[in-house]
């Protein structure tokens, strides 16, 4: 089975090399807690190794600054990230609905940071409920289909809202859309010196693998 690197060796070995490359990887959890710093680690990785990335960015948050302290070949890395920056979700629909024809040997990872903030707001403003979560599910299924058939591995990063039931648990933006979409799950936590990594879903790894790290200059180390 063929794995990207994360970034991380200690996160790699983690994970039995890396990231899946046929496979939705989600990164979800609270605001600030580097679900974004773990995309820009990978893709940069990615993109050192000689292949290009696509990055939609529908939060305006990838701050070139941030890839300079990533690499020293910032400017390289820079020319062979594709990005997108939709500002509504129907620009998010439009990159989606032409996403499979930007797909040749040339792209090693496709990143969505975030799948949910312009889906929430269109909800909150949209009368058509059905229609915002059927277009949700097409965008979910194009990237399915991509690393399925294309062996390119897609991160995405989704928000998450409080569990009423149960205060201690946070869920998924999206729902199952994103649950059965995604063949593996991880769950970012902040603590007062460090963030956490809990492993909720993987097709070959055991549930609940934990991983404490912190956000550095060069990108990210184990705790």
């Amino acid at each position: 089975m063929n794995k990207v690197s994360t970034g991380s060796s200690v996160l790699d070995k983690l994970l039995s090399g890396g990231y899946d490359t046929d496979i939705i990887t989600t990164i979800y959890g609270p605001s600030g807690t580097g679900k974004t710093n773990l995309c820009l680690v990978s893709a940069v990785k990615v993109v050192e190794s000689g292949k290009k990335v696509i990055f939609i960015d529908t939060e305006g948050g990838i701050c070139v600054e941030r890839i300079k302290q990533l690499t020293k070949n910032y400017d390289s890395v820079l020319k062979n990230i594709v990005f997108f920056n939709p500002v509504n979700f129907i620009e998010q629909n439009e990159i989606f609905e032409t996403l499979r024809g930007m797909i040749n040997e040339t792209i090693g990872m496709i990143v969505v940071d975030s799948i949910s903030m312009l889906y929430r707001l269109e909800l909150g403003r949209s009368t058509e409920v059905y229609d915002v979560n059927a277009s949700l599910g097409r965008q979910i299924a194009y990237l399915v289909e991509i690393a399925r058939r294309k062996k390119i591995p897609v991160l995405i990063t989704n928000q998450v809202y409080s569990d009423f039931d149960n205060r201690d648990q946070v869920k998924m933006v999206g729902g199952d859309l994103l649950k059965y979409g995604s063949k593996c799950l991880i769950e970012l936590r902040s603590f007062s010196n460090c963030r956490g990594l809990i492993l909720r879903k993987h097709r070959s790894l055991p549930e609940g693998l934990e991983f404490k790290f912190k956000i550095i200059g060069e990108g990210i180390e184990g705790v």
